[in-house]
């Protein structure tokens, strides 16, 4: 078992490009969501940005797998492709 420092440092990498483009597609998807809650917006732009937000939601899940399975220690060193 891992402690959660180390769990923590495999995903916290902000010399990545990747771990950049999860946080801002995270970020995007809370404050689209953030819209919908305060704004109450007629039920076309609801629609429209709550697939938007669920889409950027999906990518930056994606990518956070992406991260952690690419910060693996069990892979080695070669197989890891850099950002």
């Amino acid at each position: 078992m891992h402690s959660l420092s180390h769990i923590f440092h495999r995903l916290w990498q902000p010399r990545r490009s990747l771990f950049w483009l999860m946080l801002g597609f995270n970020a995007l998807s809370s404050f689209m969501i953030g819209f919908l809650q305060l704004t109450d917006p007629p039920m076309g732009i609801r629609l429209v940005v709550s697939v938007f937000a669920l889409t950027n939601s999906l990518i930056g899940w994606w990518l956070t797998v992406r991260l952690w399975r690419e910060t693996d220690p069990n892979r080695s060193a070669s197989a890891s492709s850099s950002d």
